[in-house]
């Protein structure tokens, strides 16, 4: 049922860590279907300090995402968005992630 919300296309830039001598590897580049809920929210972020967020995208993943990630072109807006929390998704039959933009 969730499939029938994702009508935002983005892309999602991969963290692929570093090599052993330290230098940062090459991102990798996925296009994904969301549902972007463009409503800001006041959440906490990794310090623990209070931040709005500018909106939740709910994706049903592959692979999960972390904070080192980042969301890309959200509807060909070519705008990078950090991503600030990830929660798992409680509802619908589907794994899903709700991710919290910047």
């Amino acid at each position: 049922m969730l499939r029938a919300y994702m009508v935002d296309s983005l892309t999602v830039i991969f963290d692929e860590g570093h090599d052993s001598w330290g230098e940062p590897l090459a991102p990798l580049e996925v296009n994904m279907k969301a549902y972007v809920d463009w409503k800001s929210h006041l959440i906490r972020n990794l310090a623990g300090e209070q931040v709005v967020s500018r909106g939740i995208a709910s994706l049903i993943y592959s692979r999960k995402l972390t904070h080192k990630d980042l969301i890309y072109d959200i509807n060909g807006d070519g705008i990078k968005y950090a991503i600030l929390d990830v929660r798992e998704g409680k509802d619908f039959s589907y794994n899903h992630q709700e991710i919290h933009l910047a």
